[in-house]
């Protein structure tokens, strides 16, 4: 199935690749996975440490989302990957 940048509701999806510090990859995933508009957060092997999967209403809640992930202490750095629109 082919998933555009907008959902089926007019909703934005993107994923965020997260770096963490070295050990505090499941708490910052358990953490991201409690804000409002993560569908799921998962600890991961391989260039990134945690990827986020979200569904927002508007690029600016993806935006403040990304901040509020972003500004976590453990968190090193982040790339958001937003959805194509087909």
């Amino acid at each position: 199935m082919v998933q555009t940048m907008t959902g089926r509701d007019g909703t934005v999806q993107a994923c965020v690749l997260i770096r963490v510090r070295p050990g505090q990859h499941y708490q910052v995933a358990r953490r991201i996975a409690s804000f409002e508009g993560i569908k799921s957060a998962f600890a991961v092997m391989g260039g990134a440490d945690v990827v986020a999967r979200i569904e927002v209403k508007d690029l600016r809640e993806l935006t403040v989302l990304g901040t509020q992930i972003g500004n976590l202490a453990d968190v090193v750095t982040t790339e958001t990957l937003v959805a194509a629109e087909q």
